[in-house]
Formats: structure tokens, C-alpha cells, sequence
């Protein structure tokens, strides 16, 4: 996958990073455009907006997600997401969480498959459009692809979403069971390198999903890279931002009291929208990176100038940003 689109023109630039980087040569100037975009294209509000398609869409994902389950020889992957949730989701959004999954278990599943899928599909569209016109945003371009490859483009986001999550579930149960296995044939370091290498499995399993996000959605052309500033942002910051806001919400908030039975959802809902924040902010990352590069796209591009235009930014830039 070098390319999102088959254009036949020549890069100047090496890989993807290069350019990136070559956008951090004037730290305070790429700070300052970063700050004045998070403020010129209304970040905030956008990631509003998208933590309430996120959601409506969360709910109809789980009932995809297990619907999708049922059709397979898969076992126990609902208390696993449950587990998992319980370590992310801050604790009164997880009880609403664990309410909701435990109320699934008990719909028949040919009911799961009909209905979770068709909600689940319909709401992913509403919210990965969402993402795609915040990243289109960063790049400073229009919408130009027909409506139904969005469609399509975010409905294939979600089914590859499921999967995945079924991959990091195989990987975690048959992962445990090997690292036993290792360390009763290689002794405590064999156990050490098979823990280690379930990590790197586990942090390239995330690298590529998100990585995917800012491939897809962005009505750009992409170099295919498995980790770029903005994903490293995205992963580091929302980690610890629902660290920080879950310990927040254990020891000192007061939603429940405050808010009642509506207290989970709010609480839900701040974590999405966390969780949209990032995202953005790691799309408005790598657009400014390229942007600052003159090997990259200027504003408004959706494709890499040609070589003999690239050298001539780089000539007239005289090692200063433009």
C-alpha cells in the first residue's frame, strides 16, 4: 500500500517520516500554527460533535460486535471486553457498559445479527463521516469522493474494527497460554520475552488501526506508515487522558450525585469526546508537519507537487519553513 490513490508523479522525499520531520525544524513556528488551527478549525466543537456520533454509534457497535462473535467459534470474548473496558472506561460509565453487554447476551442471536448489524453499520457511517470532514479540515481540502465509497469506506472501518478486536482477544487468551508454555520450557526469561513480544503485538495492533484511520479517512494522498507524530500523540495523550479522568471520576467526581441515573452517560460521553479530541488533534499534527515540509503537500493539496516543483520549494524555503 504506497498509495491511497494511483498517481504517476515521483516524490522528492524519502519516507514519510523524513518529511514529517523536516516540518519540526522551527519547533516555536509549528507550535504556534498548531495552536492558531486547533483554534481556526474548531476543534473543539468538532470533537463535540463527534463524541455524539460516537455515541449512538457505540451502543449498535456492541450489538455488531457480538452478533459478529456468535457467528464464530470464538468463546468468552464478552466477559474479555468487559475486562478491557473496566481498565479504559471510567467506573459509572462501565456499569452502564456492563448492564447493556449482559442485556445483549440474553437477545437471541438471529435477533443480534439482523438488527445490531444494520445499526451498527448506519451509525459507524454518520460517525466516521464525521472524522473524515475534521481530517479533510486539517488538510485544508473539500470532500471530493461520491458519497457511497464514504459509506462504504466507513462501514469497512467498523467490520475491521470487530476483527480486530477479535484478533487482540485470540492473541490475549492463546498469548497467556504460550508465555506458560515458554516459560516452563525456557525458565523466567523465556516468560519475560514472550510477555515483551505480546506487548509489541498489542502496541502494533493499536499503531495499526489508528494508523489506518489517518490513511483512509483523509480525502488525501497517503504514504502507508505504521506510526507518524500525530498516531504517537493520539495513543499517548488519550491514554492518559482517561487515566487522568478516570482517576478524576473515582476519587473526586460527583456525577452520580449530581446527575443521577444521567451521570453514567455523562460520563461516557466526556470520555468520547476525549477520545475524538485526540484523534483530531493527531490528524491536525501530521497535516501541519507535511504542510511546514516543502518535500510535502502545500494547503489545500491532495497530492505531492512534482519532483521539479518540490525542488523549487525547497530552494526558495533556503532551510527556513514556509
Amino acid at each position: 500500500m504506497a498509495s491511497r490513490y494511483a498517481v504517476a508523479r515521483p516524490r522528492l522525499a524519502g519516507p514519510r517520516w523524513s518529511v514529517l520531520l523536516a516540518g519540526l525544524r522551527h519547533p516555536r513556528r509549528f507550535f504556534a500554527d498548531l495552536l492558531a488551527r486547533i483554534r481556526d478549525d474548531n476543534i473543539l466543537t468538532v470533537a463535540a460533535a463527534l463524541s455524539y456520533y460516537f455515541f449512538f454509534a457505540f451502543f449498535p457497535f456492541l450489538l455488531f460486535l457480538l452478533a459478529l462473535v456468535s457467528l464464530l467459534p470464538v468463546h468468552g470474548l464478552e466477559d474479555w471486553l468487559l475486562a478491557q473496558g473496566g481498565q479504559v472506561i471510567p467506573g459509572e460509565a462501565y456499569g452502564m457498559l456492563e448492564r447493556t453487554v449482559r442485556g445483549l447476551l440474553r437477545q437471541p442471536r438471529s435477533g443480534l445479527v439482523s438488527v445490531g448489524a444494520a445499526l451498527a453499520l448506519w451509525s459507524a457511517s454518520a460517525g466516521f463521516a464525521g472524522v473524515m470532514e475534521g481530517l479533510n479540515r486539517a488538510y485544508r481540502v473539500r470532500e471530493s469522493r461520491p458519497w457511497w465509497r464514504v459509506r462504504l469506506e466507513a462501514v469497512g472501518l467498523t467490520v475491521g474494527l470487530s476483527l480486530f478486536m477479535i484478533v487482540a482477544f485470540v492473541l490475549a487468551v492463546f498469548g497467556g497460554q504460550l508465555a506458560k508454555l515458554v516459560g516452563q520450557t525456557l525458565g523466567p526469561a523465556g516468560v519475560v520475552a514472550a510477555l515483551v513480544a505480546r506487548w509489541v503485538v498489542a502496541l502494533g495492533l493499536i499503531a495499526f488501526v489508528v494508523a489506518t484511520i489517518y490513511y483512509v479517512c483523509p480525502d488525501v494522498e497517503q504514504q502507508w506508515v505504521w506510526v507518524t507524530p500525530g498516531s504517537f500523540l493520539f495513543t499517548i495523550g488519550f491514554a492518559a487522558a482517561s487515566a487522568g479522568f478516570s482517576y478524576y471520576v473515582g476519587h473526586f467526581g460527583s456525577y452520580q450525585k449530581t446527575y443521577g441515573s444521567l451521570g453514567a452517560v455523562i460520563v461516557l460521553l466526556f470520555w468520547l469526546y476525549l477520545l475524538a479530541f485526540f484523534l483530531l488533534l493527531g490528524g491536525e499534527v501530521n497535516a501541519l508537519l507535511e504542510h511546514l515540509s516543502p518535500a510535502g503537500k502545500m494547503a489545500g493539496e491532495r497530492a505531492a507537487a512534482p519532483v521539479e516543483v518540490q525542488a523549487e520549494r525547497i530552494a526558495r524555503a533556503g532551510g527556513s519553513p514556509r
